[in-house]
């Protein structure tokens, strides 16, 4: 059964596991990521129209691969980690009503509304 663990990042600092180094030093190694944190913290990917366009923003994977390049010139294998997928919303009411909010997100960027959409 998997498990969350919440608030991983404060709790390894209060427990001093948290520190900076040369990244020489994982030249050869392999190391686990928290996909999701790695990927929100990347400033370039951070689009105020990625929800409007699928959650995707435009140029992520150029961005990525970058990056990915960035580990195999160190020598470096990442693993990332996901936490899995979460369970959709079951009820159609719900359904419904996230149709409506992605064709007014739609309708508003169409209309020059940046900050309603």
């Amino acid at each position: 059964q998997a498990m969350r663990v919440r608030h991983l990042q404060s709790h390894l600092a209060d427990q001093q596991l948290v520190g900076t180094g040369q990244l020489e030093a994982l030249r050869g190694t392999r190391i686990g990521i928290d996909a999701v944190y790695w990927l929100r913290s990347i400033q370039a990917l951070k689009d105020p129209f990625a929800d409007a366009l699928g959650g995707v923003p435009p140029g992520m994977f150029g961005f990525v691969d970058k990056e990915l390049e960035f580990f195999r010139r160190w020598n470096i294998t990442p693993v990332f980690v996901f936490q899995g997928m979460a369970s959709g919303p079951q009820h159609s009411m719900f359904i419904s009503r996230m149709d409506q909010q992605m064709e007014q997100a739609w309708t508003h960027l169409a209309q020059g509304q940046m900050n309603e959409a």
